[in-house]
């Protein structure tokens, strides 16, 4: 039962990682000036979220803002894979449960 128990924590605490994650600081700020801005009561700047930027062409280009949205496919990657290694975990643990249970009753007859 305490394989199972460590188990479910630590997936809870696996699937709390994205909730944290979305909680910090936007894409444009740092964690020191976001920090400072909570400090001081002040709202955090602005910063705009997709500016142009010039090449050495002289054309403006367009830098898309940062999301985490395209690798949504990575995280349920490794989502399944931490799955599969707790399932793993979990299946180990159950045979030398029985593994052990098995020695202790041939130590006794």
């Amino acid at each position: 039962m305490r394989p199972v128990r460590i188990a479910l924590i630590a997936l809870a605490l696996f699937f709390a990682a994205p909730a944290a994650a979305r909680a910090q600081a936007p894409a444009g700020e740092t964690a020191t000036e976001a920090a400072a801005a909570t400090q001081a009561g002040a709202p955090a700047a602005e910063t705009p979220a997709a500016a142009p930027t010039s090449t050495s062409s002289g054309l403006p280009t367009y830098t898309p803002p940062r999301t985490l949205r395209a690798y949504a496919h990575v995280f349920v990657a490794f989502a399944i894979a931490w799955v599969l290694l707790f399932g793993y975990l979990v299946f180990i643990a159950r045979k030398f449960r029985r593994v052990e249970e098995q020695v202790a009753a041939l130590s006794r007859a």
